[in-house]
């Protein structure tokens, strides 16, 4: 891949990026009463589109809160 198609791809990303955030958000909020959809985990993943670098910080925050139990114990 050369790296004006990267370049181009970004581009396009973020472009539609505004237009899944509200599909993703709306989803999600219906997930919280369909038992079908996962709704915590949409909104979640519409958290992260909307504020990425927070997005960052709160899942390493999960990850450390957690890290017993995704370690593979010996």
């Amino acid at each position: 891949m050369r790296k004006k198609d990267l370049v181009d791809e970004i581009k396009d990303f973020k472009e539609n990026k505004k237009k899944l955030i509200p599909v993703v958000i709306v989803l999600g909020i219906l997930g919280l009463f369909l038992p079908i959809l996962p709704g915590v985990a949409l909104l979640f993943f519409g958290f992260l589109l909307i504020f990425p670098k927070e997005g960052e910080n709160l899942l390493k925050k999960i990850r450390s809160q957690f890290k017993n139990v995704t370690r593979t114990g010996t």
